[in-house]
């Protein structure tokens, strides 16, 4: 009975708290609908790409970095991953505990060595800003190794019969063990790329033109600031639907 009563807590507790993300969202698509006086309307969307069309260069902005950031960002991470799970050398652990701790640190902190690195090499202003500190993702190598840390050794010691490169035993004895954790992540990091704001207004103030779209989203015209909002929701909203058995299995079988 105890556990009957715990089990309908939970779910109540769970439904409130989904209730409360998902009522901004349904508010913010039900009123791009609207404009003015008029409900049921395409009016916003066709004020948004048609008038205002400037809105498609600063998405495309969006699309071209997150997707370019989760593709290297996946591709320095999961080697990274690999060598700190399976490739015993000296020092490693302490090499990990240092990555460790660069997680825990908050942009902030490394905001000020980023800006004079991206100064000295002059890519203040430029899409390089946006991208390149992105690119090293302490985070990725940390859950890419826990990842890699579940796959037997057995396998690893199956392939190195076979070949003695690193490079062929992660493509052919982890690489097939890992995809649901790897699409997962590069969810999480396009999703983290999507909506980045601090690094646009610090590192490209002086460059609109190359501003994503989480930036310039709330200079849009108040009459369509719903279809705007809405929009930018998109392709985060897809993602999870077209992935959410991946994220959810990837989640229940490996053990972080």
């Amino acid at each position: 009975m105890k556990k009957s009563v715990k089990k309908y807590v939970r779910l109540i507790m769970l439904s409130v708290m989904a209730l409360v993300f998902l009522v901004p969202v349904l508010i913010t698509i039900i009123k791009s609908f609207q404009f003015e006086n008029r409900v049921l309307t395409l009016k916003q969307y066709w004020e948004l790409f048609v008038t205002n069309f400037t809105y498609f260069d600063y998405f495309w902005n969006s699309v071209l970095y997150a997707a370019v950031i989760t593709l290297v960002c996946i591709t320095i991470s999961l080697p990274l991953g690999f060598v700190f799970a399976k490739i015993r050398f000296k020092g490693r652990d302490t090499l990990f505990f240092i990555y460790i701790v660069v997680m825990m640190l908050p942009f902030q902190a490394t905001l000020l060595p980023n800006y004079i690195q991206l100064r000295d090499l002059g890519w203040l202003n430029t899409p390089m800003a946006l991208t390149v500190p992105m690119f090293f993702s302490p985070f990725a190598v940390f859950l890419f190794r826990q990842f890699i840390r579940s796959i037997e050794n057995d396998s690893i010691e199956y392939a190195l019969l076979e070949t003695s490169s690193a490079v062929k035993v992660m493509w052919y004895a982890v690489l097939p063990r890992i995809k649901p954790a790897i699409l997962s992540l590069a969810i999480l990091i396009f999703c983290e790329s999507w909506n980045m704001v601090e690094q646009a207004l610090i590192f490209s103030m002086e460059n609109e033109e190359i501003m994503p779209l989480s930036v310039v989203l709330n200079s849009l015209p108040d009459n369509v600031s719903y279809a705007g909002g809405t929009v930018y929701m998109f392709p985060i909203i897809v993602l999870f639907f077209m992935f959410k058995e991946t994220l959810q299995s990837s989640m229940e079988n490996y053990k972080l």
